[in-house]
């Protein structure tokens, strides 16, 4: 009897181990291998030996925003407009929903295996902002109180991505900032600069930073404290990103826990 019992729980605990293999194959699955030059993202940091659930817990979070902040079925459904029109009420609420699905289906937010200790990486596809986008998902977040997310600590958004160098990062400020700061009419600002750097040696925090602040230029300030742009720096192996951002300490650096915990700390007070 003790021996079939023993029996059973070998294979079930065989059977378990297999069921997280295979979970494991599928997270991966449709996962791309690396950051690539040219790309927009947004970059996630997580608790430790949870970068698997962070990435799901996101996916899921992402899809929900991204539905609440961009009419994605409008805009399927016009890119379907070629279509022949039917005039029966079920075939377009059959439509509609089809529309509904392939907009899901389009895949926004692709998880990329970058291999690094408590950061992922998702690439996004417009109409995906990601400085507007995760300022939005953390703003909500703030208003709510509601916590969507269990591991998921930092969000950084990259409005774009290019090879590490100086020349190439030359180029890239250019696309990036022009748009924030060399607009026509343009307003001062009062910005800083902040720069996160992980398995790279070719530029250093000093190269970097010098080459965005000539790249913005008067009648604009450097104001470490009481800034009113951000510019945002990731470097990652041989790739690096750019983004402006604005209401970065209101909305806690983009920490999704520090909004949480913030939001749970003014209730208790409130009580």
């Amino acid at each position: 009897m003790n021996g079939k019992s023993g029996q059973k729980r070998k294979n079930n605990d065989g059977a378990g181990k297999s069921a997280g293999k295979a979970k494991k194959i599928r997270y991966w699955k449709s996962a791309a291998s690396t950051i690539h030059p040219g790309v927009a993202g947004i970059f996630a940091t997580c608790n430790r030996n949870h970068e698997k659930q962070c990435t799901q817990e996101l996916i899921d979070l992402f899809n929900e925003e991204a539905e609440k902040q961009y009419d994605l079925a409008k805009e399927v459904i016009e890119e379907d407009s070629d279509d022949n029109e039917e005039d029966d009420v079920a075939a377009s609420i059959n439509k509609e929903l089809e529309s509904l699905k392939k907009s899901r289906d389009r895949k926004l937010f692709t998880p990329v295996n970058i291999d690094c200790e408590c950061v992922i990486f998702f690439r996004t596809r417009k109409p995906i902002d990601p400085p507007e986008f995760v300022r939005n998902v953390c703003e909500n977040a703030l208003k709510s109180g509601i916590k969507t997310t269990r591991h998921t600590l930092r969000l950084s958004p990259v409005s774009l991505t290019a090879s590490a160098t100086e020349e190439d990062l030359k180029d890239l400020a250019k696309k990036v900032l022009a748009p924030h700061f060399h607009t026509q009419n343009q307003q001062p600002y009062k910005f800083a600069i902040r720069t996160t750097i992980r398995n790279h040696t070719t530029l250093n925090r000093d190269q970097i930073i010098h080459v965005l602040a000539l790249a913005v230029g008067p009648p604009h300030k450097v104001d470490l404290k009481d800034y009113d742009r951000l510019i945002h720096v990731e470097c990652f192996k041989n790739i690096i990103g750019i983004s402006v951002v604005k209401d970065f300490e209101t909305l806690k650096r983009f920490n999704l826990q520090q909004i949480f915990e913030s939001k749970a700390n003014r209730s208790v007070n409130d009580e």
